[in-house]
C-alpha cells in the first residue's frame, strides 16, 4: 500500500500548498482520516502477526517511538534553525514568530504546556483545542479553535503533527482492542460514532477541531482498518476468492481513480456522507490492495518516504514560499512544493529513517529468537 500512501501524503502537500494542473486529490482532511484507516489495519496486522507474547507491548511501543520520533526531532530542529536563519537574513522569525510576539504576555503554565507538546509530540492535538487570552495569556478550551486570537495552534513548529499525537493515542491502547472479538470492535465503533453524534447534534461542536481532531470519535477510523484487516485475513485463511478474481484488480483501479478525481465526486452539500461512504470503501479496498502490492519492493520502498513527505512538507512549503515570490513562480507552487518535499524527504529518509530501520527490525527479531530458545 506504499503507492497510496504516497499519494495520501502529496495530498496533504497539496492542500498546504497548491493544485498540480488543477488536481487537488482528495484534499488534507480526507487523506489525514484515510491514513488513520490505514495505520489501524496495519498496527492490527503487527500485533497480530508480530508483537506477540512477553514483552511485546514494551517492544510495540518502543519501535513506533523510534519509528516517529527520530525523524520528527530532525524536524523540529530544522524548522527552529530555518526560522532562525529567517530571523538574519530577512528579519522574519517564521515559525517562531508567535513566540516572539506573545512571550511577555504568555503564562509559565501555557509557556510550558507549548513546549512539551512541541518536544514530546503527544498532545498536539489537544493544542487544537486550546486558544490563549491576549491580555492573561492563560490558556482556555474553544469549540473553534479558527475564531481565537492568536490562535493556539500556531505556536507548533511542526502544526501537521497533531495527527500523530492521535496516532500515539491510538498505539497506547491498539494492544488491548485490536486483539479482541468482532462483537468488542463493532461495539467500540459504534460507540466512536455515537460520541462524534453527540458532539455534533447536541452540544453543537460543528466545527474544527471536534469534527476532525477529537480522538474518541476518530478511533472509529482507526477501527475500519482493524475490520479491514480481518476481512483481509478471513479470505487469506479460508481460501475463499469472495470478490472473484476480476475485482481483485477492479476495485483497487477504482479506489485509485476515486483518489485521484476526489475532487469531482465530492459536494459540499452533501461532504459528510461522500466522505463517510469513502471511508466505507476504503475499508472494503484494502485488503486487495494490501494483496496485490505486499510482495512489492518497489511499492514498499516507495510507501517509506510517506511519513518524511508528511512530516517535512510544511517546512519545505514556509521556506520555499519567500523565494517564490521573488521568482514570481506562485502559480508552480504546488508542484514545486512536492518535488522539493520528496527530496528533502528522500534525504532524510536515507540518513535517519533507514538506519533506524535496522535497528527496529534486529530488536524484534533478537525477541523472536528468544521465544523459540526454550523449544529447541
Amino acid at each position: 500500500m506504499g503507492i497510496l500512501r504516497i499519494i495520501l501524503a502529496v495530498a496533504v502537500v497539496i492542500g498546504h500548498s497548491d493544485s498540480i494542473f488543477g488536481i487537488r486529490l482528495t484534499g488534507g482532511i480526507v487523506a489525514v482520516e484515510v491514513f488513520f484507516i490505514i495505520s489501524g489495519f496495519y498496527m492490527t496486522m503487527i500485533l497480530d502477526e508480530k508483537y506477540i507474547g512477553k514483552g511485546s507491548y514494551v517492544l510495540f511501543l518502543s519501535n513506533r517511538f523510534l519509528r516517529l520520533y527520530p525523524m520528527f526531532w530532525v524536524v523540529l530542529c530544522l524548522t527552529i534553525l530555518a526560522s532562525i536563519i529567517s530571523s538574519v537574513f530577512s528579519h522574519k522569525w517564521l515559525m517562531l514568530s508567535p513566540y516572539i510576539k506573545y512571550f511577555d504576555i504568555m503564562t509559565i503554565q501555557t509557556l510550558f504546556f507549548q513546549i512539551f507538546a512541541n518536544i514530546a509530540l503527544f498532545g498536539q492535538d489537544i493544542v487544537m483545542f486550546l486558544g490563549m487570552n491576549q491580555e492573561s495569556g492563560v490558556m482556555y478550551f474553544t469549540s473553534d479553535f479558527s475564531t481565537s486570537d492568536p490562535m493556539f495552534w500556531e505556536f507548533l513548529f511542526v502544526p501537521q503533527a497533531w495527527s500523530l499525537g492521535i496516532e500515539v493515542m491510538f498505539y497506547l491502547i491498539a494492544p488491548f482492542i485490536v486483539r479482541k472479538s468482532n462483537h468488542f470492535i463493532v461495539l467500540l465503533i459504534i460507540l466512536s460514532i455515537s460520541i462524534r453524534l453527540f458532539t455534533y447534534f447536541y452540544l453543537g461542536y460543528t466545527n474544527d477541531p471536534w469534527t476532525y481532531r477529537f480522538f474518541p470519535s476518530e478511533l472509529v477510523l482507526f477501527l475500519l482498518g482493524t475490520v479491514s484487516y480481518r476481512l483481509y485475513k478471513a479470505n487469506k485463511i479460508l481460501e475463499i476468492n469472495f470478490m472473484g478474481w476480476r475485482l481483485k484488480y477492479f476495485i483497487p483501479t477504482l479506489f485509485f481513480l476515486v483518489v485521484i478525481f476526489y475532487q469531482f465526486i465530492y459536494s459540499a452539500r452533501f461532504g459528510h456522507i461522500i466522505n463517510w461512504l469513502f471511508y466505507g470503501f476504503c475499508c472494503l479496498s484494502l485488503p486487495f490492495i494490501f494483496e496485490l502490492s505486499k510482495s512489492s519492493k518497489f511499492d514498499a520502498r516507495v510507501g517509506e518516504l510517506s511519513y518524511p513527505v508528511y512530516i517535512t512538507h510544511i517546512l519545505v512549503i514556509t521556506f520555499l514560499s519567500p523565494f517564490l515570490a521573488v521568482a514570481g513562480w506562485q502559480e508552480s507552487k504546488g508542484i514545486l512544493a512536492v518535488l522539493f518535499t520528496i527530496i528533502v524527504s528522500y534525504i532524510l529518509l536515507r540518513l535517519i529513517s533507514d538506519p533506524i530501520e535496522k535497528i527496529r527490525q534486529a530488536r524484534v527479531k533478537i525477541v523472536h529468537q528468544a521465544h523459540e530458545e526454550p523449544e529447541r
